[in-house]
């Protein structure tokens, strides 16, 4: 498969148009360290419109749901439409200051456009994406996007949400050790169903047996973190709060597949299916006959932390 390497003197992005338009690389160059988490046992590949297989590795697009679900009488496979599939490479822009990719991928069966734009500046540690949506018919379109951002973790790491998370919405789960589907769980510190107390922002061991989605609620502030505090260094993610409001957390302690790794996923509504957010959930986005919806996104990466307060677009990941 054809790839694009965006590159400047701190980071390292490799960027694959015909697999999903995924990046399945992100270096930060100070300490060489991939944030990325790749299938140990599925190698990059071009797969099917309904793949047999479910392969998470790279930061990649849900859209327009991210379970397999049927809306409007119209069958979509799991992570939708656009996560597997070939985008279309419309523009390469290179400057002094910066350079650009951008692609476009139409959906096969829901009437819908999204385009992705991937920048990276000059000495910039950071990774900003701007996305645009459009609806093709002639009725008003329910949709899901979520970025599926999976991390190589460790567990040293802490996964950071806004102070205002002081709860969060159980998804989809290996275990009931959180309660049930749809219970509200305080964050961080909780109490698992033996009663005993734990932190939930703390990843766990490779072997737990356990896997969780975790939803915020609507963010008045939509940013994050993943935090390696042995090695002190974090990526952080900010997105538009307008258009993008909720935070999905995913956490796959060895209970998904035996796979160890962790999501932060900014997404228009909850949960994944995009039947269950319509039907009984009542979160998520819509569009309008024949128009566009635009957002942006930012990805940072840096080290030498010792703890974090925000994430903001102008000065990334603060202390």
């Amino acid at each position: 498969m054809r790839g694009f390497v965006l590159e400047n003197e701190k980071i390292r992005a490799v960027i694959t148009p015909e697999f999903g338009a995924r990046v399945l690389s992100l270096i930060y160059k100070p300490t060489e360290t991939d944030f990325v988490w790749h299938n140990p046992r599925v190698p990059p590949m071009k797969p099917t419109y309904d793949p047999a297989f479910e392969d998470m590795s790279g930061l990649f697009d849900c859209f327009p749901t991210c379970e397999a679900c049927t809306v409007r009488g119209i069958k979509l496979p799991m992570y939708g439409e656009v996560a597997s599939e070939p985008w279309r490479v419309s523009s390469k822009r290179k400057s002094s200051r910066s350079i650009t990719v951008t692609m476009q991928r139409r959906c096969n069966v829901y009437p819908m456009v999204i385009e992705k734009s991937l920048t990276v500046g000059r000495k910039d540690p950071a990774l900003a994406l701007d996305y645009a949506v459009t609806n093709l018919s002639n009725d008003t379109l329910e949709y899901h996007y979520s970025g599926h951002n999976t991390l190589n973790v460790n567990p040293n790491f802490r996964l950071i949400l806004p102070p205002e998370v002081t709860k969060v919405k159980r998804g989809m789960a290996i275990t009931d050790r959180l309660g049930k589907l749809g219970d509200e769980i305080p964050w961080p510190q909780t109490t698992d169903m033996n009663g005993k107390t734990i932190d939930i922002s703390k990843l766990g061991q490779p072997c737990d047996g356990t896997g969780e989605n975790l939803y915020t609620p609507k963010l008045k502030d939509s940013w994050c973190a993943a935090f390696n505090e042995s090695r002190k260094e974090a990526i952080g993610f900010w997105f538009e709060t307008e258009k993008v409001p909720y935070i999905l957390v995913w956490m796959n302690c060895g209970g998904y597949g035996g796979y160890y790794h962790a999501a932060l996923e900014p997404s228009t509504g909850r949960p994944d299916n995009l039947e269950v957010a319509v039907r009984e959930w009542k979160d998520f986005a819509k569009i309008e006959p024949r128009t566009k919806i635009s957002w942006a996104e930012k990805l940072f990466l840096s080290h030498d932390i010792k703890r974090i307060e925000k994430v903001t677009p102008d000065k990334g990941i603060m202390q």
